[in-house]
């Protein structure tokens, strides 16, 4: 997997006296975990620029219908390292209204995305047009108890998904990925495209034939269907993130 740089804390310390106020933080990747850096000093009021706006109170635009993030594997992972007490603190200021952020609209991956524990999607079963062999079964583990965790403290939360990859047989190069990683990376994180197998922005990678097409849009009921049965009702799916781009992820 990637390495992980978190930024775990980032908090302003403000003082009244001449000194100017500075930011303190932490970062962790795989081999130098919980590293304290250098402070950084925040820019002074002194040094921002004066800027004007005009608020037109009497015109309406665009409504708003909420606020929200993306669930995925890896902020579930960091959730549940927590002591339960603070976990259940984090998710109340997340998502019980009124309180905190109170967010109302939110994001799943369909499969795996780029903050996944690896590679994976709900059918690899090559030539299973008709999703015989289709499982959520690793949501199970991640996904459905970060939402469900989310849904105690606002049962009202909408939640919508995307696909970041269809299963990797339903694409020409047989990959999740479009891009090579290149040997910059370690090698440990790079995902074995081979050259010939690179996609291109603004190029079909998904294999354009009525009989992939018309198997994807049962992969996507099923996937509806079965977060139905664990409680979890979609109100919206999108066929694909980011549709124009090739990416060394999913």
């Amino acid at each position: 997997m990637k390495t992980s740089l978190l930024i775990l804390a980032f908090a302003l310390v403000l003082s009244s006296c001449s000194v100017q106020p500075r930011a303190s933080w932490i970062t962790t990747t795989e081999n130098e975990p919980w590293q304290e850096q250098s402070d950084l000093v925040s820019a002074s009021s002194d040094t921002i620029p004066t800027i004007d706006a005009v608020i037109h109170t009497h015109k309406k635009g665009q409504k708003i219908d909420g606020f929200g993030a993306c669930f995925n594997e890896l902020g579930w992972i960091s959730l549940s390292k927590l002591d339960p007490t603070v976990r259940e603190e984090i998710m109340e200021e997340l998502f019980f209204p009124e309180i905190g952020a109170n967010f109302t609209i939110c994001r799943m991956p369909v499969g795996a995305n780029d903050f996944s524990r690896d590679w994976y999607s709900y059918n690899e079963t090559e030539g299973d047009f008709e999703m015989e062999y289709f499982t959520i079964a690793n949501d199970q583990q991640t996904l459905i108890p970060f939402i469900k965790g989310a849904q105690k403290y606002n049962s009202d939360l909408r939640i919508w998904a995307s696909p970041w990859c269809p299963p990797a047989w339903m694409k020409y190069n047989k990959h999740y990925a479009s891009a090579y990683t290149g040997e910059a990376y370690n090698e440990k994180y790079r995902n074995g495209l081979p050259a010939d197998k690179v996609g291109y922005e603004g190029t079909d990678m998904f294999i354009q034939d009525s009989l992939y097409l018309q198997s994807y849009a049962l992969y996507f009921s099923k996937f509806i269907e079965a977060y139905r049965e664990q409680g979890i009702d979609i109100f919206a799916v999108m066929p694909q993130n980011e549709f124009n781009s090739a990416q060394i992820f999913p």
